[in-house]
């Protein structure tokens, strides 16, 4: 039974998610559809990478995984269709691919471009159920990928500045992404932490230039209210508040400077 996932921007106030599902279940009644998120935050590109990033390998191989954040819809952004480590990806052509991209490399890349698996007709506004859902569909029920048009060795990746040790031997990173909870998903990993200052060190992470402390194992290991730095599920370095909002206390957001270096003895 083929699955599909769908994340986009849309929301659930609108009829968005339900005419997508719609089509699908038109063409191909037998797939199962997963609803990863629909909250990804409006037009951001780089939430929607991070979400993928996090979900495409605790899916089956040949699951089908459809991110529509689409800031470019109806213009002439390509879409494509992508192939990871067996899992299919239809996206549009605009970076929501980095991620995924920086752990493995794709085994194809496809212009999706053959009408002929397109409701009609295609609403520039729209294409996330006029032209992702039906070929989803199609591919669900076994439609060559090559078939959905040529293969291309092009695809857009977003700018995202590897983080590396500065000239003080600090680690300088951003911050991806802020969660539901206030957190702060940083792009800084727990491998790379432990590559530069070495595993069991005491180190010290600062956001904002405000004092987080050190790397500790999960929320309850600070007191309620209090700044705790972890490596969350993700194995990239998190900031938060023990039953609080790390974005509210540290005035922070994406792209956010966060700062690991090697804490001073006493």
């Amino acid at each position: 039974m083929a699955i599909i996932t769908l994340t986009t921007d849309f929301g659930w106030a609108d009829y968005y998610v339900g005419a997508v599902k719609g089509i699908i279940y038109q063409i191909c009644p037998q797939a199962t559809v997963v609803d990863v998120t629909h909250e990804v935050p409006p037009f951001d590109v780089l939430a929607g990478a991070l979400v993928l990033r996090e979900i495409w390998r605790t899916f089956p191989p040949k699951t089908i995984h459809v991110a529509v954040v689409d800031p470019g819809v109806g213009s002439d952004r390509p879409i494509l269709m992508a192939k990871y480590a067996n899992h299919f990806f239809l996206v549009p052509d605009n970076g929501i691919l980095t991620l995924i991209h920086h752990l493995c490399r794709p085994e194809q890349v496809n212009m999706v471009t053959n009408a002929g698996l397109f409701c009609q007709p295609v609403w520039p506004t729209f294409h996330a159920r006029d032209i992702f859902a039906p070929v989803a569909a199609h591919l669900a029920k076994g439609l060559n990928p090559d078939q959905v048009g040529p293969r291309t060795d092009v695809l857009r990746l977003l700018d995202l500045p590897e983080p590396a040790p500065d000239e003080q031997g600090h680690l300088k990173g951003r911050v991806l992404h802020v969660d539901r909870f206030g957190n702060l998903v940083t792009n800084l990993s727990g491998d790379l932490t432990a590559r530069t200052f070495g595993r069991g060190k005491n180190i010290a992470v600062t956001v904002n230039e405000m004092p987080v402390g050190p790397v500790r194992r999960t929320f309850a290991d600070a007191e309620p209210q209090a700044p705790v730095a972890y490596i969350g599920s993700a194995g990239l370095l998190e900031i938060g508040i023990n039953q609080g909002r790390a974005e509210e206390v540290f005035r922070a957001g994406p792209h956010t400077t966060v700062r690991v270096e090697e804490a001073k003895s006493q």
